[in-house]
């Protein structure tokens, strides 16, 4: 008498279907961004560190940077939005406008001093727009503090 076979016996893969499970949840979030304005509102909070919760922006993390936003920052030493003179940057970014202070290789620059600085960001996509002022100051552990605000 042989013993059974165990290579014949069906089993079901749960990680197979776990990932097949988020590529189809991804593909589906991203056919629906160019008409869905809860989306595209949600897609721009993650841009710009708004998303009101720890759970909702990780969920956000699968799904694919968008490059079709349009993405503009500006970095100031003063609070003055009318002093020309205290811009240090401004340009066009792919996304992730923040990117310039939090990981970005100008953060040493930008956050020299106990000055800190003023970020604005601005993104767009089909009609919806979220501009967010940052402030960045230094506090007594020796870092810096952001502070951000959504402007209409």
């Amino acid at each position: 008498m042989t013993p059974p076979s165990f290579a014949n016996i069906k089993r079901i893969d749960f990680g197979f279907y776990a990932i097949l499970g988020l590529i189809i949840v991804t593909a589906l979030w991203l056919l629906a961004m160019p008409w869905n304005r809860d989306i595209q509102r949600s897609t721009l909070n993650r841009f710009q560190f708004q998303t009101r919760s720890y759970w909702a922006w990780a969920a956000q993390q699968p799904i694919p940077s968008m490059y079709n936003f349009h993405n503009r920052f500006e970095v100031r030493r003063t609070q003055s939005v009318t002093d020309r003179d205290a811009v240090w940057e401004r340009g066009t970014i792919n996304h992730f406008p923040l990117r310039m202070i939090t990981f970005g290789d100008n953060r040493g620059y930008f956050l020299k001093g106990e000055d800190g600085c003023v970020i604005d960001a601005w993104s767009s996509y089909r009609g919806e727009q979220l501009h967010t002022h940052w402030t960045a100051t230094a506090n007594p552990a020796g870092g810096f503090d952001f502070v951000g605000e959504v402007r209409p």
